[in-house]
Protein backbone atom coordinates (compact mmCIF):
# COMPACT_ATOMS: atom_id res chain seq x y z
CA UNK A 1 0.00 0.00 0.00
CA UNK A 2 1.53 3.30 -1.08
CA UNK A 3 -0.67 5.52 1.06
CA UNK A 4 -1.05 8.03 -1.79
CA UNK A 5 -4.84 7.93 -1.26
CA UNK A 6 -4.78 7.34 2.50
CA UNK A 7 -7.82 9.03 4.04
CA UNK A 8 -9.67 9.09 0.70
CA UNK A 9 -12.63 6.91 -0.27
CA UNK A 10 -13.11 5.47 -3.76
CA UNK A 11 -16.11 4.13 -5.66
CA UNK A 12 -15.88 1.97 -8.80
CA UNK A 13 -18.87 0.97 -10.92
CA UNK A 14 -18.55 -2.10 -13.08
CA UNK A 15 -16.02 -3.26 -10.50
CA UNK A 16 -16.73 -6.97 -10.86
CA UNK A 17 -14.25 -7.56 -13.67
CA UNK A 18 -11.82 -6.13 -16.17
CA UNK A 19 -10.95 -2.44 -15.94
CA UNK A 20 -13.23 -1.93 -12.95
CA UNK A 21 -11.58 -4.69 -10.95
CA UNK A 22 -8.11 -3.43 -11.85
CA UNK A 23 -9.12 0.08 -10.78
CA UNK A 24 -10.52 -1.14 -7.45
CA UNK A 25 -7.27 -2.97 -6.75
CA UNK A 26 -5.22 0.10 -7.73
CA UNK A 27 -7.26 2.35 -5.42
CA UNK A 28 -6.75 -0.13 -2.59
CA UNK A 29 -2.99 -0.33 -3.24
CA UNK A 30 -2.92 3.46 -2.96
CA UNK A 31 -4.57 3.22 0.46
CA UNK A 32 -8.22 4.08 -0.26
CA UNK A 33 -11.14 2.01 1.00
CA UNK A 34 -13.11 1.00 -2.10
CA UNK A 35 -16.81 0.51 -2.75
CA UNK A 36 -17.17 -1.96 -5.60
CA UNK A 37 -20.45 -1.68 -7.47
CA UNK A 38 -21.88 -3.94 -10.12
CA UNK A 39 -25.30 -4.92 -11.35
CA UNK A 40 -27.25 -7.83 -9.88
CA UNK A 41 -28.72 -10.07 -12.53
CA UNK A 42 -30.87 -13.18 -12.42
CA UNK A 43 -27.89 -15.53 -12.10
CA UNK A 44 -26.11 -13.12 -9.69
CA UNK A 45 -23.00 -13.49 -11.84
CA UNK A 46 -22.10 -9.80 -11.45
CA UNK A 47 -22.77 -9.93 -7.71
CA UNK A 48 -20.42 -12.90 -7.42
CA UNK A 49 -17.83 -11.04 -9.50
CA UNK A 50 -18.19 -7.91 -7.37
CA UNK A 51 -17.80 -9.91 -4.18
CA UNK A 52 -14.76 -11.60 -5.73
CA UNK A 53 -13.20 -8.18 -6.35
CA UNK A 54 -13.82 -7.28 -2.70
CA UNK A 55 -12.13 -10.54 -1.66
CA UNK A 56 -9.13 -9.73 -3.86
CA UNK A 57 -8.86 -6.21 -2.39
CA UNK A 58 -8.99 -7.57 1.15
CA UNK A 59 -6.44 -10.31 0.32
CA UNK A 60 -4.06 -7.58 -0.82
CA UNK A 61 -4.44 -5.79 2.51
CA UNK A 62 -7.02 -3.24 1.37
CA UNK A 63 -10.49 -2.38 2.61
CA UNK A 64 -13.55 -2.82 0.39
CA UNK A 65 -17.26 -3.47 0.33
CA UNK A 66 -19.72 -4.46 -2.38
CA UNK A 67 -22.98 -2.73 -3.33
CA UNK A 68 -25.26 -4.14 -6.02
CA UNK A 69 -26.43 -1.27 -8.23
CA UNK A 70 -27.85 -0.80 -11.71
CA UNK A 71 -26.32 2.50 -12.84
CA UNK A 72 -29.20 3.08 -15.25
CA UNK A 73 -31.56 3.46 -12.27
CA UNK A 74 -31.49 6.73 -10.31
CA UNK A 75 -32.63 5.11 -7.05
CA UNK A 76 -29.82 2.54 -7.24
CA UNK A 77 -27.18 5.19 -7.90
CA UNK A 78 -28.46 7.47 -5.15
CA UNK A 79 -28.38 4.52 -2.72
CA UNK A 80 -24.88 3.58 -3.91
CA UNK A 81 -23.48 7.01 -3.07
CA UNK A 82 -25.42 7.11 0.23
CA UNK A 83 -24.10 3.68 1.26
CA UNK A 84 -20.56 4.74 0.36
CA UNK A 85 -20.85 7.76 2.65
CA UNK A 86 -22.62 5.78 5.40
CA UNK A 87 -19.90 3.11 5.33
CA UNK A 88 -16.77 5.24 4.94
CA UNK A 89 -17.88 8.78 5.81
CA UNK A 90 -17.16 10.43 2.45
CA UNK A 91 -16.58 9.99 -1.29
CA UNK A 92 -13.37 11.37 -2.79
CA UNK A 93 -12.70 9.38 -5.97
CA UNK A 94 -15.10 7.76 -8.42
CA UNK A 95 -14.49 5.69 -11.51
CA UNK A 96 -17.70 5.39 -13.53
CA UNK A 97 -16.77 2.30 -15.48
CA UNK A 98 -19.97 0.22 -15.83
CA UNK A 99 -20.77 -0.42 -19.47
CA UNK A 100 -22.24 -2.87 -21.93
CA UNK A 101 -21.63 -3.52 -25.62
CA UNK A 102 -24.08 -4.99 -28.10
CA UNK A 103 -23.02 -5.10 -31.74
CA UNK A 104 -25.31 -5.25 -34.76
CA UNK A 105 -25.47 -3.38 -38.04
CA UNK A 106 -27.37 -0.13 -37.47
CA UNK A 107 -30.36 -1.15 -39.60
CA UNK A 108 -30.67 -4.43 -37.67
CA UNK A 109 -30.15 -2.99 -34.19
CA UNK A 110 -33.28 -3.60 -32.10
CA UNK A 111 -34.67 -0.52 -30.39
CA UNK A 112 -34.50 -2.18 -26.96
CA UNK A 113 -30.77 -2.84 -27.45
CA UNK A 114 -30.17 0.80 -28.43
CA UNK A 115 -31.99 1.97 -25.29
CA UNK A 116 -30.23 -0.56 -23.03
CA UNK A 117 -26.74 0.44 -24.21
CA UNK A 118 -27.45 4.17 -23.86
CA UNK A 119 -29.11 3.62 -20.46
CA UNK A 120 -26.06 1.94 -18.96
CA UNK A 121 -23.20 3.60 -20.84
CA UNK A 122 -24.42 7.20 -21.01
CA UNK A 123 -27.35 7.72 -18.66
CA UNK A 124 -25.51 5.63 -16.07
CA UNK A 125 -22.47 7.93 -16.21
CA UNK A 126 -24.74 10.99 -15.95
CA UNK A 127 -26.60 9.55 -12.94
CA UNK A 128 -23.37 8.58 -11.22
CA UNK A 129 -21.90 12.04 -11.72
CA UNK A 130 -25.15 13.69 -10.59
CA UNK A 131 -25.00 12.02 -7.16
CA UNK A 132 -21.21 11.89 -6.85
CA UNK A 133 -20.81 15.58 -7.65
CA UNK A 134 -23.51 16.56 -5.15
CA UNK A 135 -21.63 14.66 -2.43
CA UNK A 136 -18.24 16.00 -3.48
CA UNK A 137 -19.54 19.58 -3.47
CA UNK A 138 -20.68 19.08 0.15
CA UNK A 139 -17.15 17.90 1.00
CA UNK A 140 -15.27 20.58 -0.92
CA UNK A 141 -13.95 18.53 -3.86
CA UNK A 142 -13.09 15.20 -5.39
CA UNK A 143 -12.10 13.46 -8.59
CA UNK A 144 -14.15 11.52 -11.15
CA UNK A 145 -12.98 9.44 -14.09
CA UNK A 146 -15.48 8.16 -16.66
CA UNK A 147 -14.64 5.24 -18.90
CA UNK A 148 -15.11 6.33 -22.48
CA UNK A 149 -13.19 4.45 -25.16
CA UNK A 150 -11.44 5.02 -28.42
CA UNK A 151 -14.99 4.38 -29.67
CA UNK A 152 -15.84 7.78 -28.15
CA UNK A 153 -13.46 9.45 -30.57
CA UNK A 154 -13.92 7.53 -33.82
CA UNK A 155 -16.76 5.50 -35.31
CA UNK A 156 -16.75 1.75 -34.99
CA UNK A 157 -18.62 -1.48 -35.42
CA UNK A 158 -21.46 -0.75 -33.00
CA UNK A 159 -23.61 2.34 -33.49
CA UNK A 160 -25.16 2.23 -30.03
CA UNK A 161 -21.86 1.68 -28.24
CA UNK A 162 -20.07 4.41 -30.20
CA UNK A 163 -22.95 6.86 -29.72
CA UNK A 164 -22.92 6.21 -25.98
CA UNK A 165 -19.16 6.66 -25.72
CA UNK A 166 -19.16 9.85 -27.83
CA UNK A 167 -21.82 11.04 -25.38
CA UNK A 168 -19.63 10.16 -22.39
CA UNK A 169 -16.78 12.24 -23.82
CA UNK A 170 -19.03 15.27 -24.35
CA UNK A 171 -20.73 14.88 -20.97
CA UNK A 172 -17.37 14.60 -19.23
CA UNK A 173 -15.91 17.66 -20.95
CA UNK A 174 -18.96 19.72 -20.02
CA UNK A 175 -18.93 18.56 -16.40
CA UNK A 176 -15.19 19.24 -16.15
CA UNK A 177 -15.78 22.84 -17.26
CA UNK A 178 -18.75 23.27 -14.90
CA UNK A 179 -17.10 21.86 -11.77
CA UNK A 180 -13.34 22.25 -12.15
CA UNK A 181 -13.31 25.64 -10.44
CA UNK A 182 -15.34 24.12 -7.60
CA UNK A 183 -12.68 21.56 -6.71
CA UNK A 184 -13.94 18.56 -8.66
CA UNK A 185 -11.61 17.17 -11.30
CA UNK A 186 -13.43 15.20 -14.00
CA UNK A 187 -11.86 13.33 -16.90
CA UNK A 188 -12.59 10.52 -19.36
CA UNK A 189 -10.31 7.68 -20.37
Amino acid sequence: MSGQLQGRVALVTGGGSGIGRATALAFARAGAPVVVADVADVADVAVDSGEETVTLVKASGGEASFVAADVSQAADVEQLVQRTVETYGRLDCAHNNAGIARAAPLHELPEEVWHAVLAVNLTGVWLCMKYEIAQMLRQGGGAIVNTASAAGLVGGASAAYCASKFGVVGLTKTAAMEYGARGIRINAV
